[in-house]
């Protein structure tokens, strides 16, 4: 596999469909990408799907660095008497943005393409009345009226995504689907490339996982933590951008982040001071933008959840800012993925770095 252009390498990750509980796909891709850079005995996908890469140098300190690979989807949940496919959401997000949207169902014999389908403009009344606030009000349309032909093709349980877009912007904005969480993986593998150039500036053992099962809630993190017993854990994942939209009522509500400015640092609850001092102070020396976001406790990330793992895992939240987050077409910055892979990088190579674990 070559190396892949910036925008090339986050349109692979984010055309690749990696909805909960069904990443092998992008597990693979992710492995056979990060394989050009490390020996195969760095690198392994478990049992869960989790990508784990090491950089083990004999340290008693370990670093850990997660992203994860999986994304909102869905699952057949039903087909009808009528031939109407209908819905389980895997994750969440908005339903009233379903309707007529492409579809793709990844059956054991390849995609079905389909249409949630949405009552005549012109037969509507009131727009409200047909919006879907369940999965299950869905009525999947794969063209086919026939439970029993259908059932031939779909079966229950199948996964279901958005149809993949990847489109650049203005002045490198870029807008997909599930750059939640292809984003971070994308500044993973990045650094991974920048860390193996260098290895022997590491004083530290490094880990890298690419986590299955976020979106559901019972990330795959967890037992990787157990084993490997990491004294940080440096969650990689995106964070509400305020800069679009009600811009006031955002900010309020999630502090002030902007595509463009920077990683945005975490700080508060559950955040190691001294790690969170080291990498500002980094940032600050390499004039490497970065923002601020609070953090008052149980905010959703991983790397908090596992605090409490073992005599006690350091946490920090590296958030890189997102515009209309869970919603099919998402947009994000690509210097703040690159900004942020640098300062990563910075970050896992200073020799100040075993004091603060």
């Amino acid at each position: 596999m070559k190396k892949l252009t910036d925008a090339e390498l986050l349109e692979s990750l984010v055309r690749i469909p990696s909805p909960s509980g069904f990443e092998e796909d992008i597990a693979d891709f992710i492995y056979g990408y990060v394989s050009q850079y490390v020996s195969d005995d760095m690198i392994e996908i478990d049992s869960q799907n989790n990508v784990i890469v090491t950089f083990n140098n004999g340290s008693d300190k370990t670093v850990m660095i997660d992203a994860h690979s999986d994304e909102i989807g869905f699952m057949v949940n039903n087909v009808d008497r009528l031939g109407s496919i209908s819905l389980e959401y895997i994750g969440g997000g908005d339903t009233t943005i379903i309707s007529a949207r492409h579809v793709k169902i990844l059956t054991d014999n390849g995609v079905v393409n389909g249409v949630v389908d949405r009552k005549h403009s012109h037969l509507t009344a009131d727009e409200d009345d047909v919006n879907i606030y369940h999965p299950s009000d869905a009525d999947v349309d794969v063209g086919l009226r026939d439970r029993e032909k259908i059932l031939k093709m779909v079966q229950i349980g199948d996964p279901v995504v958005y149809q993949a877009e990847f489109k650049a912007l203005t002045t490198d904005f870029y807008a997909g689907n599930a750059m939640d969480d292809k984003a971070g993986c994308y500044l993973l593998m990045r650094t991974i490339e920048q860390l193996a150039k260098n290895v022997n500036k590491l004083n530290t053992n490094v880990v890298f996982v690419f986590s299955a099962q976020e979106e559901t809630g019972t990330s795959k993190l967890v037992p990787v933590v157990r084993r490997i017993k990491p004294n940080l854990v440096i969650e990689a994942d995106v964070t509400f951008a305020t800069d679009y939209g009600s811009e006031d009522a955002l900010e309020k509500e999630a502090g002030r982040c902007e595509l463009g400015k920077g990683i945005s640092l975490y700080r508060g609850v559950d955040i190691d001071k001294k790690s969170w001092s080291l990498v500002t102070d980094i940032a600050k020396k390499s004039k490497i933008p970065y923002q601020v976001q609070a953090c008052c406790g149980a905010i959703g990330y991983t790397s908090l959840s596992v605090t409490g793992e073992g005599y006690g895992v350091k946490a920090l939240v590296w958030g890189i800012p997102l515009r209309s987050m869970h919603a099919p077409t998402e947009i994000i910055h690509m210097k703040d993925l690159n900004s942020g892979a640098k300062l990563l990088t910075k970050f896992l190579q200073s020799k100040k770095l075993v004091d603060v674990l």
